[in-house]
């Protein structure tokens, strides 16, 4: 059978299935989590290091601890179109996991640096060691699973955004308060960045390449779990780079919709990035503010997991949920542009936190977002450059915004607030606007599947037997007339 076109397998018996996704969720999701929780980790140590003297100690002024925390976003803008290209060439797994302990490294370095120069250069190669990170879960996450289940999946690893925002501010807290020999701020910067290293080299040595390598199932199992995505429409890791679907990447309006969902999550997250420093702002001590911090961790973990057991709950309404948990920030920016600030400065500062962790909830939407590209994303190369596309766009955001939050404009931070409300309600009109095109694209191929078109027609089982693509396939979503978009 030639590449690309339609087979036929047996059909999958659901207890096997469901005992292989078990396995699958075992070993594949622990090793991703954990890298996700490092890297979430390893770039906002900055937040917690700049309570504890890393400014008085680097002698930063003026605006340089922003360009501290952007530089790490520059480094990523750097890195991510030659990632694309390298994650089309090379194993995923291999090269993903060479980067981790690069960046954990890097992460070791920035305990080493004596002034903004050291700072900025350590920051901006940490970025730039990390960028390939998120773009090749993505990717992963679509060859090891079926569309219907990577919400759950890709909540399992972005959540970790949320415990790393909790466990490092309390890591932070008990380290501070250590009698040692160096500055505490160094020290986290080594505690963080020797247990990446650790991380990396586990991933290294135990994530498996593909389904048809998987150390951990049987030669039964693997077929299965190659089979099922077959019948899925999905495409398998490959290590070259089509020219044919590069192309087809930078001219879809969809690639360039995704980019803009990106734009619009993070433009409104320097409030996430600045938060401790905000806090401490009120008055708090530095201890107290790592504890105030929490609970925007805890906010976080639980939206991530609201958009991921939302479209689970009531099908087919990924992109409403997305819409809903978009509203929580949006009611949390409103909140921080009208809570009286003269009553906050009298110590009735509850309003101002709550506001602040409600603000922060940017991962839900990110979470949605990347979901929705994993899926309806087809084709190795394309999908590498649509996810490097859509990544290329978060860092653009996360380097422009910090230019809004600036200390002539606090404690109110009102060109902010404005740029986060505007942002959110970019995201929730453009969401709209895929969701008219995607349906339409849909009901056109169920249109032309009805009139007996059978490339048009979807995968189906039918006395004991399931249609597909063929294993090998690298069709796009574009050119696999069979593919439906998740909506």
């Amino acid at each position: 059978m030639k590449h690309g076109e339609e087979n036929v397998f047996e059909a999958i018996d659901p207890a096997e299935e469901r005992k292989l996704v078990r396995k699958l969720d075992m070993v594949i999701l622990p090793l991703m989590a954990f890298v996700y929780f490092f890297q979430y980790l390893d770039k906002s140590s900055i937040n917690y290091a700049a309570v504890f003297g890393l400014r008085d100690d680097l002698s930063l002024k003026g605006q340089e601890f922003s360009w501290v925390v952007s530089l790490f976003y520059f480094g990523q803008l750097v890195s991510e179109y030659p990632a694309a290209y390298i994650l089309s060439r090379l194993r995923i797994t291999t090269f993903i996991g060479i980067t981790i302990i690069v960046w954990g490294g890097v992460e070791m370095s920035i305990a080493g640096t004596k002034n903004f120069a050291g700072i900025a250069v350590a920051r901006f190669f940490l970025g730039f060691s990390e960028a390939a990170v998120s773009p090749a879960f993505l990717i992963i996450t679509s060859h090891w699973y079926r569309r219907r289940e990577h919400p759950i999946r890709v909540a399992s690893w972005i959540s970790m955004n949320g415990i790393s925002q909790i466990v490092g501010a309390l890591l932070m807290y008990v380290v501070g308060g250590a009698n040692m020999s160096i500055e505490s701020w160094r020290a986290i910067f080594l505690i963080f960045g020797g247990l990446t290293c650790a991380c990396g080299i586990t991933f290294l040595v135990i994530m498996p390449k593909d389904t048809t390598t998987a150390w951990f199932l049987n030669e039964k199992e693997r077929e299965l779990a190659t089979r099922r995505l077959a019948v899925d429409r999905a495409t398998r890791d490959r290590a070259e780079f089509n020219k044919v679907q590069m192309w087809e990447a930078l001219r879809s309006p969809s690639t360039w919709i995704y980019c803009y969902f990106a734009l619009c999550i993070t433009l409104p997250t320097p409030i996430l990035k600045f938060s401790s420093t905000v806090i401490n702002g009120f008055g708090y001590s530095r201890f107290r503010t790592m504890l105030l911090g929490t609970p925007s961790g805890a906010f976080s973990f639980v939206t991530v997991w609201m958009s991921a057991l939302g479209p689970r709950i009531f099908p087919n309404s990924r992109i409403f949920t997305i819409i809903f948990l978009s509203l929580i920030p949006f009611a949390g920016s409103c909140a921080l542009l009208s809570v009286p600030v003269d009553k906050a400065q009298e110590g009735n500062t509850w309003g101002i936190l709550a506001a602040t962790w409600l603000a922060s909830c940017a991962s839900a939407p990110l979470c949605g977002a990347a979901t929705l590209m994993a899926s309806n994303v087809k084709g190795n190369t394309k999908k590498s450059i649509v996810s490097a596309g859509f990544f290329i766009s978060y860092c653009v955001g996360c380097i422009v915004s910090p230019q809004a939050w600036t200390d002539s404009d606090a404690p109110r931070y009102t060109k902010g607030c404005f740029l986060s409300i505007v942002s959110w309600s970019g995201l929730i009109i453009g969401l709209v606007v895929y969701l008219i095109i995607a349906k339409s694209i849909n009901r056109k191929r169920d249109l032309l599947a009805e009139q007996g078109h059978a490339e048009y027609m979807t995968s189906r089982t039918a006395d004991g037997v399931a249609t597909g693509l063929a294993i090998d396939s690298d069709l796009t979503d574009r050119q696999d007339k069979g593919f439906r978009y998740s909506t």
